[in-house]
């Protein structure tokens, strides 16, 4: 079996809006599932940074990003709906140093094919190739709710590092590669996490440089992963 990751097109959308409601639904009533004039925002402001994988010529997952302007400091407190602009990344700024991630979403019908990791290589490879200093996300604690009354956001995070609990959320990142910096308070109106999001940084190792981010603009998009 082969995943194949590219660029997201304009024929597209209808896929996404498709795939991205059947992966929240318990949030569409929140505002912060992708709707069409959103995906196409995405598309608009940054073409390069919104990924799909396929098998079989099939769209089966994707990842929506954007650049942040250095005016936000994206280790800092900060929400969702405001990192976003509301989902529609209008503050998306290739002058910036931190790729954000704002989302990555896999068809239920492919989980434990590997597409999530997949499509966390691709991002991983994206940031080197616009020699951007870091990825960072919000990453959802999708399964705190059940473990709220017990314990707090820090102590769940780091029994979840430690191996002794599973959030089907944050294993998948920290196996992915991401590292754990800290806690964001009402990062998403989330009945899952208690509102709670783990702040994840993913640090380039390879030093940026301005000239690899504009061969990366040049480059043709589509690679294969296995």
């Amino acid at each position: 079996m082969t995943i194949f990751i590219r660029k997201a097109r304009s024929d597209d959308v209808p896929r996404l809006v498709e795939l991205n409601r059947a992966a929240y639904p318990d949030l569409v009533e929140e505002g912060v599932v992708f709707d069409e004039a959103q995906i196409r925002s995405h598309l608009g402001v940054f073409p390069r940074g919104q990924l799909v994988a396929e098998i079989d010529g099939r769209i089966v997952g994707a990842i929506a990003t954007l650049v942040l302007p250095r005016a936000i400091d994206p280790l800092g407190a900060h929400t969702w709906m405001g990192v976003t602009d509301g989902g529609t990344f209008a503050r998306h700024d290739d002058a910036g140093d931190t790729l954000y991630l704002a989302d990555v979403y896999v068809d239920a019908a492919a989980w434990g094919r590997g597409v999530g990791r997949a499509l966390y290589r691709a991002l991983f490879s994206l940031c080197r190739e616009l020699g951007l200093r870091r990825v960072v996300a919000g990453g959802r604690l999708y399964d705190y709710d059940a473990h709220a009354a017990t314990l707090s956001p820090d102590e769940y995070v780091a029994r979840v590092q430690r191996g002794e609990l599973r959030d089907r959320v944050l294993v998948s990142q920290l196996r992915a590669g991401f590292t754990v910096r800290g806690l964001l308070a009402d990062y998403l109106h989330d009945w899952r996490s208690r509102h709670w999001a783990t702040l994840l940084v993913w640090e380039n190792s390879e030093t940026p440089t301005v000239a690899a981010r504009f061969a990366c603009e040049r480059a043709a998009p589509g690679e294969p992963a296995v």
